[in-house]
């Protein structure tokens, strides 16, 4: 008798979004590699549409002006009018000159309200993509005081998730869009600041009406519940007491949070210490940043992560233009999860108590 034929399986579906993160252990400029791989890549015909808050590096800026040049429509909003003035300077001459008026500057009348959103979003070629995450592209710092204040972003501690589900991508590169444009008042409107859903994602994007996204989630936990959250910036608001109360009622908690007072108080931490938070302040001997944002909630045996450009802190809470993200996708949870354990182990390890570099740090609470 002869053997049945093997069945032909059909090849595993993408993953719908996928985890990537810079840090000491990867290659240096990995973030910046994977976009500037995916601006080599655009297609003539095709469209890169990215809004961010720090950008600095030339060769990426160079690759954004080549792609206009072989018929890419690109369009690149940044922050004008950053915490540090000067950080983006060099970049906008360089791509004022290439993208005309394609490159637009975010100046809001408001003081200390910034576009500190993240979103790189291409449609086509080879196929159409979205990123979000807390990597600004300001390789190219060549200032040891600049570099100290801001932190070395393609050696530190960052993350961009990569979505390909199409209507995510739409919905992010819509976002872009809107910011681009101008388009900020909309978000007052109660319509607007329904979550964007998507699958097994949600978005929602700041300046909103509803702040306490994360907050309700909090409020939530009990006896049996978990938290993990690696938070860059966090101050003594609506977040951290909601933490505190968290692990009053019995939830574990456990966080990784930047070694600088500036972005992270010492009295925010004590507060959280106090109610039995279990806080580690990562710190590298080099000075690296962990400017990651990302938080993993487990209630009810039911697992969320949290993420996206949103510092815990009353300016992006509040102020700024953010975006936030929220995925039960078991493998993209599985792979914050991974990455948590990894900076906890760091952090515990180095034991850098109130913050190496707290003494330097200038006044501010971006990126």
């Amino acid at each position: 008798m002869l053997d049945s034929p093997a069945p032909v399986l059909p090849p595993p579906a993408p993953a719908a979004a996928t985890l990537y993160y810079g840090g000491v252990d990867q290659p240096p400029q990995a973030l910046r590699d994977l976009l500037l791989a995916r601006i080599e890549a655009a297609t003539p015909g095709s469209e890169i549409t990215w809004a961010t808050y720090y950008f600095r590096d030339p060769a990426l800026a160079d690759a954004l002006v080549a792609a206009r040049r072989r018929g890419v429509k690109v369009r690149l909003v940044l922050e004008g009018r950053a915490r540090r003035g000067s950080v983006n300077g060099p970049t906008i001459e360089r791509l004022k000159a290439g993208l005309g008026s394609d490159l637009r500057l975010h100046r809001s009348w408001l003081p200390g309200q910034h576009l500190h959103a993240k979103i790189y979003a291409f449609s086509g070629g080879p196929e159409p993509a979205a990123f979000i995450g807390s990597y600004n592209p300001s390789g190219g710092v060549d200032d040891p005081e600049l570099m100290n204040d801001i932190g070395d972003q393609d050696r530190g501690e960052n993350l961009l998730v990569d979505f390909r589900d199409p209507d995510a991508v739409k919905a992010l590169e819509a976002q872009a869009m809107r910011l681009w444009e101008g388009r900020f008042a909309f978000r007052f409107g109660r319509r607007a600041n329904k979550a964007k859903r998507v699958g097994d994602f949600a978005f929602y994007y700041y300046p909103r009406l509803r702040t306490d996204v994360v907050e309700r989630r909090l409020a939530r936990l009990g006896p049996g519940d978990e938290v993990k959250a690696a938070v860059s910036h966090m101050d003594k608001g609506p977040f951290a007491a909601q933490l505190v109360k968290a692990a009053e009622r019995g939830a574990k908690i456990e966080l990784v949070v930047h070694d600088t007072r500036r972005r992270v108080s010492k009295g925010v931490v004590s507060e959280l210490r106090d109610a039995g938070v279990e806080i580690r302040r990562y710190c590298d001997p080099d000075g690296y940043p962990m400017h990651a944002k990302f938080v993993i909630v487990d209630h009810k045996q039911v697992r969320t992560a949290w993420f996206g450009s949103l510092n815990y802190n009353f300016g992006s809470r509040i102020m700024n233009q953010e975006i936030l993200a929220r995925s039960a996708d078991p493998g993209l949870v599985d792979a914050f999860d991974a990455r948590f354990d990894r900076l906890a182990e760091e952090a515990a390890a180095r034991d850098c108590g109130g913050g190496q570099r707290a003494a330097v740090a200038s006044a501010g609470t971006q990126p």
